[in-house]
């Protein structure tokens, strides 16, 4: 008996400090955006929104940020390095159901679900002069 409440006392200290660590990394950078690869296990696998994850990589050199939205709605994004085109991501998008909006803001395009009026949105931005592309989903729900 004594054994089992040493244990449990154990496992209670250990599960408290792995939620407290947890929660202190996870607040830790609440109001910043938090950049990261793929082989950041714990942020890839947290972070990442499953679309995100789940579009085809155009380019071997990528990576990814999060932004928990402070305010605004929270999106997640990932930045293909020395990139050309954008036509797999667009193809994505399609796939998932989205369609490219008549409106853009600056140079990026604007991607939404019409059968979700205030669905989560996806832009797309091709910048020529540093060869990189952002697909960035913004979760409105």
């Amino acid at each position: 008996m004594k054994n089992l409440i040493k244990w449990s006392a154990a496992l209670a200290a250990t599960v408290l400090i792995c939620v407290g660590l947890f929660t202190g990394f996870i607040a830790s950078g609440s109001n910043d955006v938090i950049v990261y690869t793929q082989r950041d296990f714990f942020k890839y696998h947290t972070l990442t929104d499953m679309d995100i994850e789940n579009a085809p990589r155009i380019t071997e050199h990528y990576y990814f940020e999060a932004h928990p939205g402070d305010g605004y709605s929270p999106s997640n994004s990932i930045i293909f390095k020395g990139a050309t085109e954008t036509a797999p991501l667009r193809a994505y998008l399609e796939k998932l159901g989205y369609v490219k909006q008549k409106r853009s803001l600056g140079e990026k395009e604007i991607w939404a679900n019409p059968d979700k009026s205030d669905g989560d949105l996806f832009y797309l931005h091709l910048d020529l002069i540093t060869h990189q592309v952002e697909l960035t989903k913004v979760l409105n729900n």
